[in-house]
């Protein structure tokens, strides 16, 4: 399966799916693992671009770019000199459990701190917001662009009544059975417009019906949709403006119980998200950053 239909194929509703339903068993002591082996061993999912693809010899994107940071900052803690870097490509039936029995490290790949999950795992600082998102052609019609882009008198991630003569008579497409599929049927029965929802099986068949002017907008995960448009065809004529009208934190997780690696692992984020350093490592995998993202990117970082 490639990539793309990789991450087509999981939904990232809230970026990863999996369940924690593992007892911690390596959960202390990672730091001294790491520096009795000087091997620190890196998990990531294949197929999650801008944020984690490619193969163990040469992972690339923005998390595996901050977990390169962690390694790092490790490097230069006393008694780690030496340290080498193994990285593991898990499927997502695997993650939970590699963690928590001390097969890997760190997970490369963002994942949404829920509560079920924080019972075996730890999680970082958040590295990023997404959330859900719309994509729309940039010929459609003022009057449900600006609602879609949140410049119809409503401040917040959410529909109001006041912007239902922009996005009544108007089709729009969701991935089925997700909670976007849910939360667009809610609103739409709400807020009594007049539009039809389209399920879809798949995030390229929903970018398809876009393009193709099947549908007037598709919801779906942000950064799948831009990671979409970018391999498009018609992508200059495709655009996910930057409202979310729901949002989640992602961070990266972790073995459950070792507070000095958990502070290592957040020291070593806030230095590589702060500043000009984290703008242009952003920019490098997820474009530039408009002034929501850069506000939403400086909460991150810890003060020293």
């Amino acid at each position: 399966m490639s990539s793309r239909a990789k991450l087509a194929s999981l939904c990232l509703a809230s970026l990863i799916g999996w369940a924690t339903p593992y007892a911690t068993v390596a959960a202390a002591h990672v730091m001294g693992r790491i520096r009795d082996s000087q091997v620190l061993t890196l998990g990531y999912m294949d197929g999650f671009a801008p944020f984690s693809s490619g193969n163990e010899q040469a992972p690339q994107g923005y998390a595996v770019e901050l977990c390169r940071a962690v390694a790092e900052r490790l490097r230069q803690t006393p008694g780690f000199a030496g340290l080498q870097v193994r990285w593991r490509a898990l499927p997502e039936q695997e993650v939970a459990r590699s963690l928590s029995e001390g097969q890997v490290d760190l997970f490369c790949t963002p994942a949404v701190e829920t509560l079920a999950r924080r019972k075996t795992l730890d999680f970082s600082i958040p590295v990023f917001t997404s959330g859900l998102a719309a994509m729309v052609r940039r010929d459609a019609p003022a009057t449900l662009l600006g609602p879609l882009n949140g410049r119809a008198g409503d401040s917040g991630p959410r529909w109001r009544a006041t912007i239902n003569a922009g996005l009544s008579k108007h089709s729009f497409a969701v991935l089925q059975g997700t909670v976007s599929s849910d939360w667009a049927r809610q609103r739409i029965r709400q807020l009594g417009l007049q539009s039809t929802l389209q399920e879809v099986p798949t995030y390229q068949e929903g970018v398809r019906r876009v393009a193709a002017r099947e549908v007037d907008a598709f919801l779906g995960d942000r950064m799948v949709l831009l990671a979409y448009q970018a391999g498009q065809a018609e992508r200059e004529q495709l655009w996910v403006p930057d409202r979310l009208f729901d949002m989640h934190q992602v961070a990266l997780a972790m073995a459950r119980g070792d507070e000095d690696f958990r502070l290592l692992v957040d020291s070593a984020l806030s230095q590589a998200l702060a500043g000009q350093r984290g703008e242009e490592l952003y920019t490098r995998y997820l474009g530039p950053q408009s002034a929501q993202d850069r506000l939403l990117q400086g909460l991150y970082p810890l003060p020293d």
